[in-house]
């Protein structure tokens, strides 16, 4: 063996390429790894860390137990069930010695699975399975988070769990090094409010955090991680089975949040996102999102003008904001107020307002938003609820001054055509997707014809076919538009990857 081989840091070199080449599939990496491990000395330790590093589910580190291997592994065709260890009797000490032994390899770990968790009832509280274990993803019942100490070595730094348990509270102390934390409660999981005390108190005690999704919580957990100089990305989900979350609107502001660069929010109403952002600086921030299942017209504009009031106008580059329901409401100075409070942020690349009853585009407003954002580049702005006000003559002459755009979804007037293609020279030569389904047509091949004159890179208007959350109401006149656009494109488009057919005679 070449003396090159002998060198750990050269060997493990090749075997990670070996192992990258591969595949992500396990089933391809197993038989090359477990080849290399019984080439000769040199080549087992690496080769097998390697090949118990990345775990979906903890079984096949039961099949190391001779008493289990015979179970897990049966004679003949029959498969292996999920219930195979229904009635099997837990690890003695010495199993738990077997099963050990390959566990410390472990680096990644996904559980599943909860069936086979009571095999580990009779292992001392103070065991660590995985004292490697860099990533944990613990999706299982709440009755199964008993055993999530076991889990839980001081080396975890990514958690991802299902429920709110009092171990909530073991994983903030036993893992001080814990930078990713995640919360992924299903919706039917009910939530008390000791369970949101119990969260905020165990985000409380991590001190090391980079991102954290998870239910709200209540402000002296805010007012912890806006201390924190690691954090990098905060996302707050509410279940909707859950009573309504509020914070109390007369405490002091927080803390800057330094070095927060993305801040996301998916709640039913924004009140609870509202009086966060109405209490805070995000001075690094460069993406936010926000879902609500309702946003009224006057919440909308709350949010846009604490949003932009969070010291950020020199570092947003994307903005998201959507709401589900639709809910009725007279047209009111918010419907202006609401977007034009975003136009403070100059450096945005990507904004996507999906909205009801809040904002109402017309040319000059178009105008006013494209002049304030000259470096966008993927731009929505739809209110369904709103009549179209936005003519061709106003779109091009908004897209003058927007030479990146690449993608771009508006309601606008396409009935009443104000723009003549053969007079008009101006053409925008980097915008290749377009969303106008959510407008009427009355002349398709007109509008066709304006588009293939002026977007030469739109080979096609996006329809319901292309995305799911399209308008339906006018599929068949859009339809109609992407025929005329087949005919009317020629076979290459010039800054596209767009190809059509030639018009026939």
């Amino acid at each position: 063996m070449h003396r090159a081989l002998l060198i750990s840091e050269v060997l493990l070199e090749i075997f990670a390429h070996v192992n990258k080449n591969l595949g992500p599939r396990p089933a391809g990496k197993k038989p090359s790894l477990e080849a290399l491990a019984r080439t000769c000395k040199a080549f087992h330790e690496p080769a097998m860390d390697m090949l118990w590093a990345d775990l979906d589910g903890i079984t096949p580190l039961l099949g190391c137990v001779p008493r289990l291997h015979r179970l897990i592994y049966p004679s003949g065709s029959k498969p292996l069930t999920w219930d195979w260890s229904e009635g099997v009797e837990p690890l003695s000490e010495h199993e738990a010695h077997q099963f050990l032994d390959h566990a410390a390899r472990v680096r990644s770990l996904c559980i599943s699975c909860s069936e086979d968790l009571h095999l580990f009832a009779a292992l001392p509280i103070e065991t660590c399975m995985f004292p490697r274990l860099l990533s944990l993803a613990f999706i299982v019942r709440r009755l199964q988070h008993k055993y999530l100490y076991l889990f839980l070595p001081p080396t975890l730094r990514r958690c991802v769990l299902s429920v709110i348990n009092p171990e909530l509270k073991s994983l903030a102390t036993r893992c001080a090094a814990l930078e990713h934390l995640s919360l992924k409660i299903p919706e039917w999981e009910r939530q008390s409010a000791d369970d949101r005390i119990l969260l905020s108190d165990s985000v409380r005690l991590c001190k090391q955090l980079v991102t954290l999704s998870c239910l709200p919580l209540d402000w002296a957990a805010w007012m912890h991680l806006s201390d924190l100089p690691s954090l990098l990305k905060v996302s707050v989900r509410e279940p909707r089975s859950a009573s309504r979350w509020s914070l109390d609107r007369d405490i002091v502001n927080f803390a800057p949040f330094l070095n927060v660069t993305t801040l996301s929010f998916n709640v039913n109403t924004a009140a609870y996102a509202i009086t966060v952002m109405q209490h805070s600086e995000f001075p690094s921030l460069k993406e936010f999102e926000m879902v609500a299942d309702v946003l009224p017209c006057a919440e909308a504009e709350q949010l846009c003008r604490a949003l932009s009031q969070c010291k950020a106008e020199q570092t947003l580059e994307h903005i998201g904001i959507a709401s589900h329901v639709p809910k009725f409401q007279q047209f009111s100075l918010g419907s202006l107020a609401a977007l034009t409070q975003l136009l403070c942020f100059t450096h945005l690349r990507t904004v996507r307002l999906n909205l009801h009853y809040c904002i109402h585009i017309d040319n000059d407003l178009l105008l006013e938003v494209m002049s304030s954002w000259p470096h966008i580049r993927s731009l929505e702005l739809v209110d369904s609820q709103m009549p179209p006000a936005v003519t061709f003559r106003g779109l091009f002459a908004a897209l003058r001054l927007c030479p990146h755009l690449h993608t771009l979804r508006i309601l606008m007037d396409a009935v009443n055509i104000d723009f003549d293609p053969t007079a008009e020279t101006f053409q925008h030569t980097t915008l290749q997707k377009l969303d106008l389904t959510r407008s009427d047509v009355a002349d398709a091949e007109a509008v066709a014809r304006i588009i293939c004159s002026v977007l030469p890179c739109v080979g096609r208007i996006l329809t319901r076919r292309d995305q799911w959350n399209a308008g339906v109401v006018f599929q068949k006149e859009w339809d109609e538009v992407n025929r005329h656009l087949d005919y009317l494109k020629p076979s290459v488009v010039v800054g596209g990857d767009i190809t059509g057919t030639v018009a026939k005679s």
